[in-house]
């Protein structure tokens, strides 16, 4: 499948992956991060089975916060 991952293309050779899937494979394992597919926001309980599929647009960001 191909995906537009924060305005980079990426390629995988499974049909359809999880979001927590791509973070993991990344290596991603920030605290504070947030999910987008396609527009719709993800909630982190929902990682494990919100499905991204060939041609979505995913936008993942790690928030800072601090003083």
């Amino acid at each position: 499948m191909k995906i537009l991952l924060n305005r980079s293309p990426e390629e995988y050779p499974e049909d359809a992956l999880t979001v927590r899937q791509i973070l993991e494979r990344k290596g991603w394992s920030f605290p504070l991060i947030i999910a987008r597919v396609d527009g719709v926001l993800v909630d982190r309980k929902d990682w494990d089975a919100a499905p991204v599929r060939d041609g979505a647009v995913v936008d993942l960001h790690h928030l800072l916060s601090g003083g």
